[in-house]
């Protein structure tokens, strides 16, 4: 189902494709929502199971994604960004001396 951004469910829509590829949200977001958001996010999470639509990135399979290139994306992509390399991080690492 495609959701155009102007609609009022977008947000959500978006959190979806989140926690199937990269998800589920971590424990820490508890800190910081109110109740009604994390029903939100445990509704998320329901649905996703209830849809059978995970699809973990770190377990793609493609011709033209190699296994440096999914853990680098894996690493950028963490759900807590207080988990992801920082600009000067990700500038260092081995994944831009590959050929």
């Amino acid at each position: 189902m495609k959701v155009s951004a102007e609609d009022a469910e977008f947000p959500v829509h978006v959190l979806i494709q989140q926690a199937r590829y990269f998800g589920p949200f971590p424990l820490s977001y508890k800190t910081y929502l109110d109740e009604e958001q994390e029903k939100i996010l445990a509704a998320i999470h329901i649905y996703i199971e209830e849809q059978d639509i995970r699809k973990p990135f770190a377990q793609v399979e493609d011709k033209e994604i190699t296994s440096e290139d999914k853990e680098f994306l894996c690493g950028i992509m963490q759900m807590d960004p207080r988990d992801r390399p920082t600009a000067k991080e990700l500038l260092k690492h081995d994944w831009f001396d590959a050929p």
